[in-house]
């Protein structure tokens, strides 16, 4: 299965789900969500992974309030037009040290829309690297999550994290944040927890002990002949996971709006959206209400299969590295 595949089957689960205005819809809550969800959980079923799907009220998880399910049991997914209960999937290869995990993570919800960008277009990343990657044997063991509630302000990854016990999180070794890979006037960042907003609020080993993983993806631009540049993890999952104490990269390739000039020295392109319609300066279609264009036709292919390249080759050297936790 291709990547574009992938990603327009994202299309049609969201077109198949129309809101009640009669816009295709994957947002938290929803039945295009948790058909996402079951897409998501099949396809990794299908290839031999362990899968669970974790429920939780997010409501009640926003205001502080949420009870830990029993996510042991089989999970019934809501078909209601709108649900309280929203949903992680945590997918567990067969190979490597339970001891040493490295999660790859993005968020699967999306906002105002179908979320084709925002985050089919990571989704479908991880989804590729997980399936190709389903039968290669590991040093270390590799944990796949796609995150619900991103966009309510990271819910999905906050209380996956919240509610691991103290042994269980310290057997995670690194995580690897994948949000947004196919952006049309697009720049190449890797998001690196140095640059947070949030910076001073992390352990101290976070920032030191990411940097294998910044390497990592610097290493790969580098061979593939691409400018890339540290950027941040502002507004991604991977803040959860800084805030816990593990180290964690990422990659971005930006949305809404602006480019400057100085980005465009870099990766060529257009001054003003980075999505969107292109030439303007209108905010582009991710974060704009009523707005709805964050659709197919909002990615762009080729960098799409760059940036799922380096999540590969990340991922894979990641798993395979020798840690001392």
């Amino acid at each position: 299965m291709s990547l574009w595949q992938i990603l327009t089957h994202f299309q049609e689960i969201a077109d198949e789900h129309p809101d009640r205005h009669g816009h295709g819809s994957r947002d938290t809550g929803t039945p295009g969500y948790a058909a996402s969800v079951a897409y998501v959980a099949g396809l990794m079923r299908s290839a031999g992974y362990d899968v669970r799907i974790q429920p939780y009220d997010y409501r009640k998880f926003l205001h502080g309030g949420a009870v830990v399910p029993k996510t042991g049991e089989p999970v019934e997914l809501s078909t209601d037009r709108r649900s309280n209960i929203d949903y992680n999937v945590i997918a567990d290869s067969p190979f490597g040290d339970p001891n040493h995990v490295v999660v790859v993570e993005g968020h699967l919800d999306s906002i105002y829309g179908a979320g084709m960008l925002d985050n089919a277009s990571g989704s479908t990343s991880m989804l590729d690297v997980a399936l190709a990657m389903a039968k290669t044997p590991t040093r270390n063991h590799l944990r796949y999550v796609w995150f619900g509630g991103e966009e309510l302000g990271l819910l999905g990854s906050r209380y996956y994290v919240k509610h691991l016990t103290k042994g269980q999180l310290r057997q995670i070794v690194f995580d690897v944040d994948v949000d947004v890979t196919a952006t049309p006037n697009y720049d190449i960042l890797i998001a690196d927890p140095a640059n947070a907003r949030r910076a001073k609020e992390f352990p101290p080993n976070v920032i030191p002990e990411s940097k294998v993983g910044n390497d990592y993806f610097t290493d790969f631009f580098r061979r593939a002949g691409v400018i890339s540049r540290h950027g941040n993890n502002n507004g991604t999952d991977s803040i959860s996971f800084s805030l816990a104490g593990v180290p964690n990269t990422g990659i971005l390739t930006q949305q809404d709006c602006c480019k400057h000039d100085w980005e465009t020295r870099l990766w060529g392109g257009f001054l003003g959206n980075y999505e969107g319609k292109i030439p303007s300066f209108n905010g582009g279609c991710v974060d704009r209400r009523r707005r709805w264009c964050d659709n197919l036709d909002n990615n762009n292919r080729s960098i799409l299969e760059l940036t799922t390249k380096a999540v590969a080759s990340v991922t894979y050297n990641l798993a395979n590295r020798k840690f001392r936790r």
